[in-house]
């Protein structure tokens, strides 16, 4: 019996002392964690999180630029050619180039957001001079008033089957005016009009100044109270008409029921 108890120690002995003589690259995975624990450190700057996100396809920030550089490359180089080939027709060529070269109408913007919203907010800065007539908010008597100079006479009256503007004889001196802030929105031929100025309003209004010789703004232009549109054409030696009509909408109104005489 203690023989026997002597051969179990013995053959415990040359088992330690082998696992002892072992080199460590032969252990299974879980003796070496066993004998040599390594507990995981945290890298500084958090590289390790950077380099852990995508294990299988890590994206380099340089690699990254490097992509968005040659496709703005190659997006320059398709407009290019686009701008020189003769398969695009010549209207589109134009009308692209104007677009991309086109001034921001920082002052229509403004004067579009009033009429919708009310006035701009305290953190812009106000993209109007003194005179500019604020488009909600105001009361009656800060608001400025629209008359017609009591020298221009009535030619022909609102007649809404017939004709949506009235005819006034402006005289040979007197120019065209306009009594509130505007945006110059047209300036061209309209039927029954002639040459128009078509100036958009707040709360939805436009102001139609035709049958005009000479004009004096363009288009998109915001125009001030007491600005000059132009001179109505004349239609002899002592008198000038000018044809006016005032849109509400989409419906045409008595335009001396907005804009009375002085």
């Amino acid at each position: 019996m203690f023989r026997e108890l002597d051969r179990v120690k013995e053959r415990r002995r040359e088992r330690l002392e082998r696992i002892r003589m072992q080199p460590r690259d032969s252990f299974s995975p879980f003796v070496d964690d066993w004998k040599d624990p390594i507990e995981p450190t945290a890298e500084p700057f958090g590289i390790s999180s950077l380099r852990d996100e995508d294990p299988v396809n890590p994206r380099h920030t340089h690699e990254t630029w490097g992509i968005q550089i040659l496709v703005s490359i190659l997006l320059v180089g398709v407009s290019y050619l686009l701008f020189q080939t003769s398969l695009i027709p010549v209207t589109w060529k134009d009308s692209a180039r104007e677009v991309m070269t086109r001034d921001f109408n920082f002052a229509g913007v403004a004067d579009w957001y009033e009429a919708r919203f009310g006035s701009l907010p305290t953190l812009l800065p106000s993209l109007h001079g003194p005179n500019a007539v604020p488009a909600a908010g105001t009361t009656t008597k800060e608001a400025a008033v629209w008359k017609l100079p009591a020298s221009w006479k009535v030619v022909k009256t609102f007649e809404p089957e017939r004709s949506a503007k009235v005819v006034l004889n402006t005289g040979m001196e007197d120019p065209v005016t306009i009594g509130e802030t505007g945006w110059v929105t047209y300036i061209g031929d309209k039927p029954g009009y002639g040459t128009t100025v078509v100036v958009r309003l707040t709360k939805g209004r436009e102001v139609w100044f035709g049958n005009m010789e000479r004009v004096t703004v363009v288009k998109d232009d915001v125009v001030q109270a007491g600005q000059e549109i132009g001179i109505a054409r004349a239609v002899n030696n002592s008198s000038r008409h000018l044809y006016l009509g005032v849109k509400s909408g989409d419906q045409f109104v008595n335009p001396l029921d907005v804009i009375p005489f002085e």
